[in-house]
């Protein structure tokens, strides 16, 4: 009948739909993002709601019920999380780090894995990749890095959230230099994650709610090197003239940098967090 024919054109139509629905969600890689934190993060999250409004509420359980509550479901979940945070990287991964920077963040179950992002970020891109990035960038021939840098050393010597560094050494002057390069398209990723934790933040740590409206004002320009280029030269020229001799800022190279790769005097030293 045209009944009949008309319900199973709806379903047609519907599937059609939820299959679009699916493959734009697959194809938008922030989307697919944010689906993924929601689907990790929206189970712990209740588990945590539960003991601290069901079964150990602040009415009926003592600070010592409570706190070893909590510290079961820290080191049940911890794990999980540290997981979820390497595989996705992008400002989850700097989330971490920034908020292991102080002991009062977080608990220690998560602070055990958390320091160590500060200086030891798991590698996300490879040296070829990087050295596609830079000749792209640099715009440079056939010869690829090798017209610019004499030495390049393939493992790199710094691992962050938007970017990695690499020791090489300049063709023309034989200098010794960082680069810095910057992994491709972290920035939507960033800005994605940023919108996804700022809205989890809102009903779930709404005491965390107006800092990350603060740590996205300071993103606004974090992935810009040409700025930090700049900034790096006017802190030179402040510093240096009267104290050169106790401190050190490493001079650029704006012929060898862009607003994705920043080349730079490599400086030997300590780690901050040595």
């Amino acid at each position: 009948t045209s009944t009949g024919l008309a319900r199973r054109r709806l379903k047609l139509g519907a599937g059609v739909v939820a299959t679009a629905a699916v493959a734009a969600a697959v194809a938008d890689e922030s989307l697919r993002r944010c689906i993924e934190f929601w689907l990790i993060v929206l189970p712990i999250y209740a588990q945590y709601l539960y003991v601290d409004r069901v079964s150990y509420p602040k009415e009926a359980a003592s600070a010592a019920e409570r706190e070893a509550a909590f510290g079961a479901l820290h080191e049940r979940y911890s794990p999980v999380i540290e997981r979820a945070t390497l595989r996705m990287r992008g400002f989850y991964l700097k989330a971490a780090q920034i908020m292991s920077m102080r002991d009062d963040f977080l608990p220690e179950a998560y602070l055990r894995w958390t320091r160590k992002l500060q200086n030891e970020a798991p590698v996300a891109l490879t040296s070829q990749e990087a050295k596609r990035l830079v000749c792209e960038e640099l715009k440079l021939g056939p010869a690829g890095v090798a017209e610019v840098f004499s030495e390049w050393v393939e493992e790199p010597i710094g691992t962050a959230s938007i970017g990695q560094v690499f020791r090489a050494k300049l063709r023309g002057t034989g200098e010794l230099v960082a680069v810095k390069v910057q992994m491709p398209g972290v920035e939507d990723l960033f800005r994605g994650d940023i919108r996804t934790l700022k809205f989890f933040t809102s009903f779930a740590l709404p005491w965390a709610a107006e800092n990350m409206n603060a740590i996205e004002r300071m993103f606004e320009s974090e992935f810009d090197y040409t700025l930090e280029r700049r900034n790096l030269e006017v802190i030179r020229e402040r510093l240096l003239p009267r104290w050169g001799r106790r401190v050190c800022v490493p001079k650029t190279f704006a012929d060898f940098s862009t607003s994705k790769v920043l080349c730079m005097e490599l400086l030997d030293g300590e780690k901050l967090v040595d």
